[in-house]
């Protein structure tokens, strides 16, 4: 594929051939390729707590000049990608591959950086360093890393990934829609080889500052098999979730017949943006068992992300 494929190839469409299909998530494969004043993206591995207003992202140029495109207001946006769930690297990956990001405490995801390349840089070889300030990254690199950047001469243009309605008009991509809402995330762990087997959940919450019926929850699934030693059947990670509110509390029930390892029980309960205050979330009760009934004493922990 040559330089000037890049440059007229759409930056969703070259995200998507960079993209692993496996559960192991990347940093940038290949070198990134702009104008100054581009737009590029990058990949940052798999981290469900990365923001946007925190990473840090510094530009070195051809000659050894930082641009710092936080400060510069250039960062765009940091948001997640799950691949296809008919990819075959999402279940016929190997055992390493598919539990990392479990490991690291969420769900397979590939992080996203957007960013706009400042109008005046030189052309030439240069280099992004990007920390991404968290500790739940499953690409197995530390940062801050560095990713190289080729700045191509000319004067290129922000790319607002224009899209037309029905009646032919653009609009511009809305970032904020890729990027997580709030919630407050609830697990049960995922170091001490537990197997749960049924739990029920009774959450509070701030009545007069959230609705009840605004309220959503997410279970992410899992097809990890078994483990280093043994494959293990599909399905061992089956489980079913049952929630309702009545306007004060969230009641969630948890089902899983065969036993679900506490790595791959987690949940998120979403709310809009924009509220009045905080919506207090909290568990306020919680009863969990094996697979033969007998219960288990474990706390799951209730953290939220605004």
């Amino acid at each position: 594929m040559k330089i000037d494929d890049f440059k007229s190839m759409p930056l969703f469409g070259l995200l998507f051939l960079l993209l692993t299909l496996n559960a192991c998530t990347s940093v940038a494969t290949l070198p990134t390729v702009a104008r100054a004043g581009d737009t590029v993206s990058v990949m940052v591995g798999g981290t469900e707590k990365a923001r946007k207003e925190t990473i840090a992202v510094t530009l070195t140029d051809v000659n050894g000049i930082d641009w710092d495109l936080q400060a510069l207001g250039l960062v765009r946006s940091v948001f997640n990608l799950r691949t296809d769930g008919r990819a075959e690297g999402a279940h016929y990956s190997s055992y390493l591959e598919s539990y990392i990001s479990w490991y690291s405490a969420h769900e397979p995801v590939q992080t996203v950086l957007v960013v706009n390349v400042p109008t005046n840089v030189p052309a030439g070889d240069g280099y992004l360093t990007i920390n991404t300030y968290v500790d739940d990254n499953s690409s197995g690199i530390g940062s801050p890393f560095t990713v190289n950047i080729e700045i191509l001469p000319g004067l290129g243009v922000e790319d607002t990934f224009a899209r037309q309605d029905s009646t032919g008009v653009n609009y511009a991509v809305d970032f904020s829609k890729l990027e997580p809402a709030p919630h407050a995330k609830i697990d049960f762990g995922n170091r001490d080889d537990i197997y749960i087997g049924a739990a029920t959940l009774v959450i509070d919450f701030n009545e007069s500052i959230l609705n009840g019926d605004d309220i959503n929850v997410y279970v992410p699934e899992s097809t990890v098999r078994g483990s280093f030693a043994t494959k293990g059947a599909f399905g061992d990670t089956q489980r079913m979730v049952y929630w309702r509110q009545d306007g004060q509390q969230l009641f969630i029930d948890i089902l899983a017949p065969q036993g679900i390892n506490q790595s791959y029980l987690m949940m998120y309960l979403m709310h809009p943006r924009g509220l009045s205050g905080s919506p207090a979330f909290n568990l306020i009760s919680s009863k969990i068992y094996d697979v033969n009934g007998s219960e288990i004493f474990l706390t799951p922990s209730l953290s939220y992300s605004p």
